[in-house]
């Protein structure tokens, strides 16, 4: 099953950085609480490391077609002021051989003044504060639990997976499904061997603070949380389920995330929006599916094409930069652009 691949991943992103940016214990043990939020990841991070070694693997680049990326890029043009923006789909999961990147792509990034990217992760890493703040967006506030929202099969099922990382499992019972699913699914990653959470924009964000370029977020903190916390508690049961099975299989978790690789290497983004695999679904979830649709893709491509038209009106010089997703269908951030009146130019 393909479909929580494709919405959780860049969410997982988000959850695999934060949970290796932790440091440090406190004796609170309300999960809830801030001090448990960051001794629950420390101990996840810990068993996580001794765990992966123990566990099957498989190697992506025995899946990988695209030896030579060549990412999609757009060159929008505002037909009044001329003003430029050029747009890259990245994407989050990348071969360990990813990099460089092609001369097409490194040509824009060299004659920008600064990279604008989803969201700014290194911004985690730097601000505890914030990193609480986000983690705690995805804790019930309600006095409910993850048991209340989800059936117990899964719930025992889910806890089981996440209890070969820590002892600390129970304590993850105050979260919402979608950082579950974010954790399972970053912790099956490390199963596959060559192959890197540290996504394109990450190695922008890291390339531009060397060369003193600015770094901006497209999207708030909130917005990216969103991603995780829009499930309705059907669907987001049915994604956990199937994250657990997934992340038993490493050989097919490989081969499903290198086939995500391929098509954004090769440049064809609605090859991306093919993986999502609505058919598979249960029917009684497709409303719910459309609806996370919307709050996970189709309502954050309008905000970014509002944010790269202010970049256009602006002036900015901004390398534009958000998950090849982000332009697949006729609903993506290029689509809307060119309804708003810009000219958008697919370079690659």
């Amino acid at each position: 099953m393909k479909i929580n691949k494709i919405i959780a991943v860049p969410a997982a992103a988000l959850v695999l950085t934060s949970v290796c940016t932790s440091c440090g214990k406190k004796d609170n043990k309300d999960p809830s609480s801030k001090s448990s939020v960051k001794e629950s990841s420390s101990e996840v991070t810990s068993a996580t490391e001794e765990k992966t070694t123990e566990s099957d693997s498989a190697d992506i680049n025995d899946y990988i077609d695209e030896e030579t990326p060549q990412p999609a890029l757009w060159k929008v043009t505002d037909p009044d002021s001329g003003s430029e923006l050029y747009m890259m789909g990245t994407i989050h999961i990348i071969s360990e051989d990813t990099f460089p990147l092609p001369d097409y792509i490194m040509d824009v990034y060299n004659n920008c003044d600064g990279v604008a990217v989803e969201y700014d992760i290194s911004s985690l890493q730097s601000d505890f504060t914030q990193y609480q703040d986000y983690l705690m967006q995805m804790v019930y506030m309600d006095g409910t639990t993850i048991k209340d929202h989800i059936s117990a099969e899964t719930y025992e099922k889910a806890s089981d997976a996440l209890s070969q990382f820590t002892s600390m499992a129970s304590a993850f019972d105050a979260y919402m499904p979608g950082m579950w699913l974010s954790l399972i699914e970053s912790y099956s990653l490390m199963s596959i061997d060559n192959m890197s959470a540290d996504g394109v924009d990450s190695q922008f964000i890291s390339l531009a603070q060397q060369d003193g370029k600015e770094v901006v977020s497209i999207e708030t903190l909130e917005t990216q949380t969103n991603a995780l916390t829009g499930l309705s508690d059907e669907l987001a049961d049915y994604m956990l389920a199937e994250a657990v099975d997934d992340a038993a299989d490493p050989e097919s978790l490989a081969q499903a995330f290198a086939d995500q690789y391929n098509a954004w290497a090769s440049g064809d983004v609605d090859a991306l929006a093919e993986e999502s695999e609505e058919d598979e679904l249960p029917d009684e979830l497709l409303d719910d599916y459309a609806d996370y649709m919307d709050i996970m893709l189709y309502d954050r491509n309008e905000g970014m094409a509002q944010k790269a038209s202010e970049y256009l009106k602006n002036g900015d010089n901004y390398f534009f930069m958000v998950g090849s997703m982000h332009f697949a269908g006729d609903r993506g951030v290029d689509d809307l652009l060119e309804d708003m009146g810009y000219t958008v130019e697919k370079i690659k």
